[in-house]
C-alpha cells in the first residue's frame, strides 16, 4: 500500500539520495513556487510604497504564527499516514480527523483573524499605517482560512502517501492563480476594480479555493491518493491530537516568538522592517530546499519507522542530513556573492538594499546548520516524537536569539544585532537537534539489536 520509501540499511548514498531527492524535489519546487507567490507580492506592491512592502511582508511572517495551529491537522495526518502506510494500514481515518480538526480550528478565524493579527503587529512594534496595510491583505486570506486548513491537509494526506508529484502539480495551477488574480486586483486591470494591497490578499484566497477544488475532485472522482472510508476511529483521534499537538504549540509559541523577534527589527524603522522582508524573501529560496527535504525526512522517518525499520530510518535520515547541508550550503555562498543583486530584485530604494545586504551575508554563514536543524527535527516529527521539536525550538530562540539580542540592542542600536544572534541560535539548534536525534534512534536501534 502507498508509495513506500523503504531504506535498506545496506544501501549506499548514492542510490538513496536519488530515492530521496524523488520524493524532495516536487516539495521542494511547491515551496519555491510559493516562495515566488511570495516574492510577486511583494514585487507587485512595490510600486504602491515602502510601507506596503512592509505590511504584507509582516502579514506573511504573522499568518505563520496563524497557520501555526494548522499543525494540529497537518502534522498529524502527515505523521499518521505515513506511519499506518509503512505498517501496511488503512489511512483513511487519519485524513479524516485531520479535515475535521482542520475544519474546527479554522471556523473562528475567519470572523476575528484580521483584527486579532494587526493588534499582534502593533503589539510587536510595526507602525499604525503599517498594520492598516496588514489588515486590508489579511481580510480576504480570513474570508477563506477554512478553505487553506482543508487544502492543505489533503497535502499533508498526499505527502505522507509518499506522492508528492501531485500536490506540486496542484501547487504550480495555484501560484498560477494567485499571480494572475494579484496583478489583476492589485492594479484594476481589464476593467476590475484597483484594490491595491487587498488585491494581493484576495489572490492568496482564489488560489486556496481552487486548490481545494482540485483535491476534491480528485478524492472523489479519482480516489487518490487512497480511497477514503468512513472509520472515525477514536484511537486514531487521540493519537493525531498526541502528535499534532506539540507541533502547533511549538509553531504557535515559535511562530509568535518570530515576530518578537521582528518587532525588534521594526523598531529601527520601517525601512529595516522592509530589508527584514527582502532578505526574508531572499534567504526562503535556501530555506524552501530545506523546508522540502525536512518533510522527506519525515516521510522517510514515519514509514520506516512505522515498519519497524529503524537502521533503515538511520540510514536513511544520515544521507538526507548530509545532501541538504551540501545543498543550502551552496546557496549560502551564492548569498555571499549576490547579496546587493538579489536585493534589487525586490527593492529599489538604497538604503533599504543596504540593510538588506547586511542581512544577507549574516544569514549565508548559517545554511548548512540550518539544514542539519531542519532534517533532525522532521526525523524525529516522522517518528512521533514532536515534543522533542517543542522543547528545542523554544528554548534556542528564547536563550540564544531573543534574550541576546534584547540585551545587546541597548548597547548597539542597530538591526544588525538580532541579525547576527539570529545566525548564532540556528547553529546552535542543529548541535542540540542532533544530540537528541542522535540519543532518540540509538535508543530504538539498540532495542532492536536486544
Amino acid at each position: 500500500m502507498g508509495n513506500k520509501i523503504i531504506i535498506d540499511p545496506s544501501e549506499d548514498r548514492l542510490t538513496i539520495s536519488k530515492r530521496v531527492s524523488k520524493l524532495a524535489l516536487p516539495i521542494i519546487f511547491s515551496n519555491l513556487l510559493y516562495t515566488v507567490e511570495s516574492g510577486v507580492s511583494i514585487l507587485l506592491v512595490s510600486g504602491i510604497s515602502p510601507t506596503a512592502v512592509a505590511g504584507v511582508g509582516y502579514s506573511a511572517s504573522m499568518l505563520w504564527f496563524i497557520y501555526s495551529l494548522m499543525a494540529l491537522s497537518y502534522t498529524g495526518t502527515s505523521v499518521l499516514v505515513a506511519q499506518r502506510v509503512g505498517a501496511g494500514k488503512d489511512p483513511s481515518p487519519a485524513l479524516l480527523w485531520g479535515l475535521i480538526l482542520a475544519l474546527l480550528i479554522a471556523l473562528p478565524l475567519t470572523f476575528f483573524g484580521p483584527d486579532l493579527t494587526t493588534a499582534l503587529m502593533v503589539q510587536f512594534g510595526a507602525s499604525k499605517e503599517v498594520a492598516e496595510v496588514s489588515h486590508q491583505y489579511l481580510k480576504p486570506i480570513f474570508l477563506f482560512i477554512t478553505v487553506g486548513f482543508t487544502t492543505n491537509t489533503f497535502y499533508a494526506a498526499y505527502n505522507g502517501y509518499g506522492d508528492t508529484k501531485t500536490p506540486f502539480k496542484i501547487g504550480f495551477l495555484m501560484s498560477l492563480v494567485n499571480i494572475s488574480a494579484s496583478y489583476l486586483l492589485i492594479y484594476g486591470k481589464f476593467g476590475l476594480p484597483r484594490l491595491e494591497v487587498a488585491g494581493a490578499g484576495w489572490g492568496v484566497a482564489l488560489s486556496e479555493i481552487f486548490g481545494l477544488l482540485a483535491y476534491l475532485y480528485l478524492y472523489i472522482a479519482r480516489k487518490k491518493p487512497f480511497p477514503i472510508r468512513s472509520d472515525l476511529r477514536r484511537d486514531i483521534l487521540l493519537k493525531m491530537l498526541r502528535i499534532g499537538s506539540p507541533t502547533a504549540l511549538e509553531r504557535a509559541i515559535t511562530s509568535l516568538s518570530f515576530n518578537i523577534f521582528v518587532g525588534m527589527v521594526a523598531r529601527f524603522g520601517d525601512k529595516a522592517l522592509a530589508a527584514h522582508q527582502v532578505g526574508l524573501r531572499v534567504e526562503s529560496v535556501s530555506f524552501m530546499i530545506g523546508f522540502g527535504f525536512m518533510i522527506a525526512s519525515t516521510v522517510v522517518s514515519g514509514q520506516n519507522f512505522g515498519a519497524g525499520n529503524y537502521k533503515g530510518l538511520q540510514r536513511g535520515i544520515s544521507t538526507i542530513a548530509h545532501l541538504t547541508a551540501f545543498i543550502m550550503g551552496l546557496a549560502g555562498v551564492f548569498l555571499l556573492l549576490f547579496p546587493r543583486e538579489f536585493s534589487y530584485f525586490f527593492v529599489k530604494d538604497p538604503q533599504v538594499v543596504n540593510l538588506a545586504v547586511y542581512y544577507l551575508v549574516i544569514v549565508a554563514l548559517s545554511q548548512p546548520q540550518m539544514a542539519y536543524a531542519s532534517i533532525y527535527s522532521g526525523a524525529l516529527k516522522g517518528m512521533g516524537k514532536t515534543h522533542i521539536p517543542l522543547m528545542i525550538n523554544i528554548s534556542s530562540f528564547w536563550l540564544f536569539r531573543i534574550i541576546p539580542s534584547y540585551v545587546f540592542i541597548k548597547f548597539f542600536p542597530s538591526p544588525i544585532v538580532p541579525w547576527v544572534f539570529m545566525s548564532v541560535e540556528t547553529t546552535l539548534r542543529a548541535l542540540i537537534f542532533y544530540l537528541a536525534y542522535r540519543r532518540t534512534i540509538s535508543k530504538l536501534t539498540s532495542n532492536t539489536i536486544n
